[in-house]
């Protein structure tokens, strides 16, 4: 039974789809759920004179437009949709087109006297020669002779930043198979009562007129100035807040570059620092070397039967001394080949100790040294 109603679901739905929901000159061209954090909130609905294959057909396409919402949730509240659609604005207009149309968006942030339900219905038109028409459940709540801010609303569908990319994709053309079949559906199916109706047709007197557009002003005396709202007034400080975090952000940043840089400075600087104080310290180890050799020489003694026997050959030694000059250790690291004549090297330098103080250019608090020993009998 079940198989059989979807069966049935599917074709009357696919009738829909194939039919394009023809209205007033304009089609519906694409369906798209519209969630946020796990909850879905409307399904959205974009109707055209034609299809629309990128973001600009859809902008510049001559003719009426529609943007059509058909609310799900159980509850939208009234500040959550001025949070979304205030979000959505300011992420996808420049600060110029926000200035020439605020005072539209403080009125359509004025529209909603309390929380949406499920089976209301927006619609957004755009009407060549008379504007953009905001209506709830069929009763229009701002009007405006401003087209531009049909697109200003339509960026935050299509723009740079929507609400997804499956969301853009979907809104521009209509999800194919099963997936679109069942939007289609659902899309048809929601629609307040009559009684919604009759209820959300006492929030026209509550709502706030837009500025009519500079374009299509009369000689008719103007219209008062509207009263900003509790919820125009968030719209306002929301506007506020995020451009000072954005100016924070910016400070912020120039800030952790000029550290960064100073870092970095001062590293290099200390690196340099560094191999210089190392470069010194290699050069008087190498003088200072040549005096532990100088001072050793003193005490070498030839051994005797080293002598005798001809034997000949360098040490080489590994000594290391305290910054005093104080003997830490002595060893042999190459050998001459004769026992002998390694113990007079080591034994030389035992006696010459202690060398005189480390100079103050040498780095390090014990140093090691290599020091050559040469025994060769003289013709």
């Amino acid at each position: 039974m079940n198989r059989f109603l979807a069966a049935l679901l599917l074709i009357f739905s696919t009738q829909l789809s194939q039919a394009q929901i023809e209205l007033e000159g304009m089609s519906l061209r694409g369906l798209a759920v519209y969630e946020q954090l796990r909850t879905d909130y409307y399904i959205a609905g974009l109707y055209l004179p034609s299809p629309a294959v990128t973001p600009d057909d859809a902008f510049f396409m001559p003719g009426p437009k529609r943007m059509d919402i058909r609310v799900v949730a159980e509850s939208w509240s009234k500040r959550r949709f001025v949070q979304q659609w205030n979000q959505l604005i300011l992420i996808n207009n420049n600060a110029d087109t926000q200035k020439a149309q605020s005072d539209n968006i403080i009125a359509f942030a004025s529209l909603l006297k309390d929380d949406l339900r499920a089976g209301d219905q927006i619609t957004i038109d755009m009407i060549p020669e008379q504007g953009t028409v905001v209506k709830l459940n069929g009763t229009t709540l701002q009007q405006t002779s401003d087209p531009e801010f049909f697109n200003l609303l339509l960026s935050c569908w299509i723009g740079a930043r929507p609400p997804s990319s499956v969301f853009k994709q979907d809104i521009l053309q209509m999800p194919a198979g099963d997936r679109g079949a069942t939007l289609m559906t659902s899309f048809d199916i929601i629609a307040p009562s009559q009684s919604r109706i009759a209820e959300t047709k006492s929030w026209a007197g509550s709502s706030v007129a837009a500025k009519p557009a500079r374009a299509a002003e009369t000689a008719a005396a103007p219209a008062p100035q509207p009263t900003p709202t509790d919820e125009a007034a968030e719209l306002a400080a929301e506007k506020e807040r995020r451009e000072a975090e954005a100016e924070k952000a910016r400070l912020a940043k120039i800030e952790q570059d000029r550290l960064r840089k100073e870092a970095i400075a001062k590293a290099l600087a200390a690196a340099e620092a560094r191999a210089k104080a190392a470069a010194k310290s290699k050069e008087l180890i190498n003088e200072y070397s040549s005096t532990m050799v100088r001072a050793s020489y003193q005490y070498v003694r030839y051994p005797k039967r080293a002598l005798k026997l001809n034997q000949e050959g360098t040490v080489l030694l590994e000594v290391i001394i305290d910054r005093n000059g104080g003997l830490i250790s002595s060893k042999v690291i190459q050998s001459s080949g004769y026992s002998a004549l390694d113990d007079a090297a080591i034994s030389a330098v035992e006696k010459t100790a202690p060398f005189p103080a480390i100079p103050e250019g040498i780095l390090g608090n014990q140093i090691e040294f290599t020091l050559p020993f040469t025994f060769q009998i003289s013709s």
